[in-house]
This record gives C-alpha cells, sequence and structure tokens, in this order.
C-alpha cells in the first residue's frame, strides 16, 4: 500500500518494492490513542491521522475517554439507536447493574457452580463490572471488521449477562487487551486473564458436552469466536521459546477446527439468530478458492505445480519439498499466492482468516515436521497480517520471527531459501519498530 512504509512481496524472480524509509523525530506531544497503540502520532489538531484511520475520536483533551469510537461512517455500520446507549447506560449504573446481572446470570442454568476442585465466583463485583465497560466501549471494536463490530456491540454483552461462560470468556479477553495496552504483550496472563479463562473454557466445554438448547445457539457461537482470539495468544520470555526455536504451539492453528464444529451447531444464518446479519457478512466475504486458480508468479510458484514439478525439484540438491506421491504443498501455495496480491483490511481480512481456518491437513504435517518451506509460507502470511488486530499482531511478528531465524540457522546452504527469508524479516522487524505487537 502505497505511502505506508512496507515492501511488497518478491516475486519469482526476486524483485522486490522495497525502498529507504525516511527518518522521523519522536513523536513527544501525540495523543494518548497513538500513545495506548504504540503508533507515531502525526500531532495535527483538533485530530490525527492514525485517530482518523482507526475509527476512534481523537484524545488530546483529557475529558474524551481513550479509544472511543467515532460515529458510523457509512449505512453499514448503522446507527447507534436507542438499544446501544441503553446498553452504555447500563454498564455505568454500577449497584442497579450489578443486581440485574447477577439475577440473570443466576437463571443461566447450564453452568454448574462447582466443577470438579475448581469453584466458581457465583458473584461479578465491581472489579468485573469495569472489564465490561472496557470490553463494550473499546476491545469489542478490535475483534473483528468495524462492519462485525456494529453487531458485536449491540448484542455480545447481552448475551453474556444472560450466559456465565460467554461472560468469563468476555472478562478474560478484555483483560487480555489490558495487558498488551500495558506493553507486556509477550509476558505470562495475568491471575484476572488465568481465572476467567479457565472458567469460561471449562463452562464452554461443558454446554458443548451437552444438547444445546435453541437459546443457547448464538450465544455459543460467539463464545467459539472468543476462545479463538483468546488461544492466538502467546507467552515467551525471549524468542528463543517460540517455535520453531521452541517447544510447538499448535493449539492456534488447530481451533479452526472445533469453530467450523460449533458454526453447524449454532447455525447463524438461521432465521432467528442474532448474528444473521455477521454470518452473511462472514459467507460473503470469506476466501473461496476457485476450481481452477491462476498460477501467479510468486517465490512460492515451485510449490504450486504438479506432482512431476515437485519432484523435478527435489534433484536440485536444495531443501526443497520432500518426497511424497502428490503435491502437499500445492493447495495451500496456490492460496497464499492469490492473498499475497492483497491488502490485509476490513474488506479481505475474513481472507486472510480463512487461510488457517481452512488449512490443509496436508500442510499442517509439514509445519509440525518443520518443512522450511512449509515455514517460509506461514512467515509469508504473518507478514500480511502483522499490523492487524492486537490479539493476532503479537503472534505474527514474533513467531514470523523466530521462523526466520530457525531457517537462517539450520537452512545457511539453501540460497533459495535465505533469499526468500530476506522480504518477511525486514517486514516483521519493521511492523515491531512501527508499534504493532504491544512489544515494550
Amino acid at each position: 500500500m502505497a505511502g505506508d512504509g512496507k515492501s511488497a512481496p518478491p516475486t519469482a524472480s526476486g524483485e522486490s518494492g522495497s525502498r529507504q524509509r525516511k527518518t522521523h523525530r519522536k513523536s513527544r506531544l501525540g495523543c494518548r490513542n497513538c500513545k495506548l497503540r504504540r503508533v507515531k502520532c502525526d500531532e495535527k489538531k483538533p485530530g490525527c491521522q492514525k485517530c482518523l484511520s482507526f475509527d476512534v475520536v481523537c484524545n488530546y483533551d483529557p475529558n474524551i475517554p481513550d479509544l472511543q469510537p467515532r460515529g458510523p461512517a457509512s449505512a453499514e455500520m448503522g446507527c447507534m439507536n436507542a438499544t446501544t446507549t441503553m446498553e452504555r447506560s447500563l454498564l455505568s449504573a454500577n449497584r442497579p447493574t450489578l443486581k440485574w446481572i447477577n439475577s440473570s446470570l443466576q437463571e443461566d442454568p447450564g453452568f454448574p457452580l462447582v466443577m470438579g476442585r475448581y469453584t466458581a465466583k457465583q458473584q461479578i463485583d465491581y472489579s468485573d463490572l469495569a472489564l465490561m465497560d472496557r470490553f463494550q466501549t473499546r476491545t469489542v471494536l478490535t475483534i473483528g471488521t468495524r462492519s462485525a463490530s456494529h453487531f458485536l456491540r449491540k448484542e455480545l454483552i447481552q448475551l453474556a449477562c444472560c450466559n456465565r461462560f460467554l461472560m468469563h470468556l468476555v472478562q478474560s479477553l478484555t483483560a487480555a487487551h489490558d495487558r498488551f495496552l500495558s506493553g507486556a504483550a509477550l509476558s505470562k496472563r495475568t491471575a484476572t486473564e488465568v481465572y476467567h479463562m479457565s472458567q469460561g473454557v471449562r463452562a464452554f466445554q461443558y454446554k458443548l458436552s451437552r444438547p444445546i438448547r435453541d437459546q443457547d445457539r448464538d450465544a455459543v457461537f460467539v463464545a467459539a469466536s472468543i476462545v479463538g482470539v483468546l488461544t492466538f495468544a502467546i507467552e515467551a520470555s525471549s524468542i528463543e521459546q517460540v517455535w520453531p526455536l521452541g517447544e510447538g504451539d499448535f493449539a492456534w492453528l488447530n481451533i479452526s477446527e472445533g469453530k467450523k464444529a460449533v458454526w453447524q451447531v449454532a447455525n447463524p444464518l438461521r432465521e432467528d439468530s442474532v448474528w444473521r446479519g455477521l454470518g452473511r457478512l462472514y459467507a460473503r466475504n470469506t476466501f473461496a478458492m476457485s476450481k481452477s486458480p491462476k498460477q501467479r508468479p510468486s517465490v512460492f510458484g515451485h510449490l504450486c505445480g504438479d506432482d512431476d514439478a515437485v519432484e523435478s525439484e527435489e534433484s536440485d540438491g536444495a531443501s526443497s519439498p520432500v518426497s511424497m506421491p502428490f503435491n502437499p504443498y500445492r493447495k495451500t501455495a496456490l492460496i497464499l499466492t492469490e492473498l499475497l496480491d492483497l491488502d490485509c483490511d476490513d474488506s479481505t481480512w475474513n481472507k486472510f482468516l480463512a487461510f488457517i481456518a481452512q488449512v490443509d491437513p496436508c500442510y499442517k504435517v509439514l509445519l509440525q515436521a518443520k518443512d522450511p518451506w512449509a515455514m517460509l509460507m506461514l512467515a509469508y502470511w504473518f507478514v500480511k497480517i502483522c499490523r492487524a488486530p492486537w490479539w493476532i499482531a503479537t503472534r505474527a511478528i514474533i513467531q514470523g520471527q523466530a521462523i526466520c531465524l530457525y531457517l537462517e540457522r539450520y537452512h545457511a546452504d539453501d540460497a533459495r531459501l535465505q533469499e526468500a527469508i530476506q522480504y518477511p524479516r525486514k517486514e516483521l522487524d519493521l511492523a515491531q519498530r512501527e508499534g504493532y505487537g504491544g512489544f515494550p
């Protein structure tokens, strides 16, 4: 994208759109939003461009809350109607709100208060209410696209107030967002995160282990999405602890199978679902590979061919694809090649997520075996999403960097691979310097 400091991925010929970045003085008078997001503020007044593009109200003024959403800019976002206004007022009413929410949660029969040796807190308190307020005014806007946030903001908090498992997941996600904004994205989860996540996941599993009631299907659907977001979190005190340098962590990669099963059970496209509009947005924008995808020039062009083409690669002595009776790279390489031509934004976000949600089992086997070209494909995908929302940017940057370092160490004799590494290594380092990922 022109003017954003990013370079284009190399093609099969090795050419790249890289260019030198200008040096900038450090912003000391920027708005609080930019400082929270760890991005450079242009210090324009009354509102900076970064806040405008992020769709929040710029807050040089101390009376303007952090990351307060701007008014909807299009009809697709809809209007802040009386329902949304009521939701906000409910979250600021304190004692009456606590009484109402706890009363609603007591009526949820799908969650036993005592599960094994773990005892759930029976009532939420003021600290939980504060987390709910931050979720509704800030965190909910970061889960998906701006179009999706309209649906989530309108319905999610009401469902959480009636479903204890969803309430816990919302609390854990908000606490994780707090940690990210504090510059501790890679640190261990806080006690609040751990408590609410353990309770939420256990209660969610309990709910899924029994027949799903019709009135629970909407809560189950959105809970699966929040679990997916939470699973993307990564903990490491150094890059050496991150796969493939450290032990494998594939829970985030395997969660897509469970989400597919939940989709079938919850069916957000049904007539009475509050998520029907969101489901239709997802179904409309999700990437679907064409029956005869075109093979575009790219660094992965040699992985997109048929079986004979892959086998011929193995005769040149380089660390090329493993010997198999079919090409296990082809499906993933073709999808990734098409994604490399796209910018990751609201209109393409679901397509980039579908790369992982629809991951080919053969490709997953290659990743777990630390196949060099399979890992490099993942690094290139990480580059495309490393400036995405907070919950995915941290893993994209740190794990992408770990992949590049691993390939440099253990496949240094492969000139073709080493040349292909340069683009993701440069772009991921650049994204981290720009403030993405929540690193200190």
